[in-house]
């Protein structure tokens, strides 16, 4: 900042000392835990924070953002609706985030959005849901994201299965993945993830007349499938949606533990 004395302008930016010399303050601001001068810088890898899921009944349903959620911090909300018309823009808050919609074969409709979180969003997410008896909702946090690479289509891919006991989970992608497996049975009571997917939120309960299980894991990409994820009963639907976290790259290849394509050591080789 520059202040006129009369006779030039002198610069009046706030300084402290620092045991040796005057030095500028840079300006701070709140992220919702702590005060910071700068954005923390995306990694590689964006890293699990927290998770909140309900199953609520009602024309509108809002589920809170969870509470140790930071500016920067990606929220991946993932909402499930036993029916309804599709609505236009059913993520009504926070306002301007699109979510990608797939309808399964069965009628229930699962959506997915990925969106960067700050003070002003607010600290709940609302989606409109008319006609749905029931709906399943989830928001998972990761920290180290990189805002600037997401996409419109986070969902990479989604697949339907019909009558299954075994789940293939599709190739991971870059940065981290976030598995979201949607599975409609009357007595599902657990599941198993493959090796190198660390599971998340997980929800369990009545969905009108059925029963639906809302399960989230992930994993860094290494653009193969882990695996299948194995549940403890046949389920009648069971629906996979591969979305992608977004952080940024350091230019150096990955080696993750136990994939075939992208183990093998080198002279060059970094171990972090």
């Amino acid at each position: 900042m520059l202040v006129f004395d009369g006779k030039t302008w002198v610069d009046q930016t706030s300084q402290a000392f620092d045991g040796t010399t005057w030095r500028p303050v840079p300006p701070l601001y709140w992220d919702g835990s702590e005060w910071r001068t700068s954005a923390r810088p995306p990694r590689e890898f964006p890293s699990y924070s927290s998770s909140v899921s309900a199953i609520l009944s009602g024309d509108v349903a809002e589920l809170p953002i969870p509470a140790d959620v930071r500016t920067g911090d990606l929220v991946v909300s993932i909402c499930a609706q036993q029916g309804g018309a599709a609505e236009p823009s059913p993520l009504l808050s926070p306002a301007g985030v699109l979510p990608t919609v797939y309808t399964l074969r069965s009628g229930i409709r699962l959506l997915v959005a990925v969106w960067p979180w700050d003070p002003s969003r607010g600290r709940s997410t609302v989606w409109s849901v008319m006609g749905s008896p029931t709906t399943a909702l989830m928001n998972v946090s990761y920290r180290g994201g990189d805002p600037t690479s997401l996409s419109l289509t986070p969902v990479a891919s989604i697949t339907e299965h019909q009558a299954v006991s075994s789940v293939p989970l599709g190739a991971s992608q870059d940065f981290t993945t976030l598995y979201a497996v949607l599975a409609v049975s009357d007595t599902l009571t657990g599941a198993a993830w493959p090796d190198g997917v660390i599971p998340r939120g997980q929800r369990y309960g009545a969905f009108g007349t059925r029963q639906i299980s809302l399960l989230t894991a992930d994993t860094p990409g290494a653009g193969a499938s882990p695996g299948p994820l194995r549940l403890d009963t046949t389920v009648d639907t069971a629906a996979v949606a591969v979305i992608t976290v977004p952080g940024r790259s350091d230019g150096r290849p990955t080696w993750i533990l136990g994939d075939e394509r992208a183990s093998v050591l080198g002279s060059t080789t970094y171990l972090e």
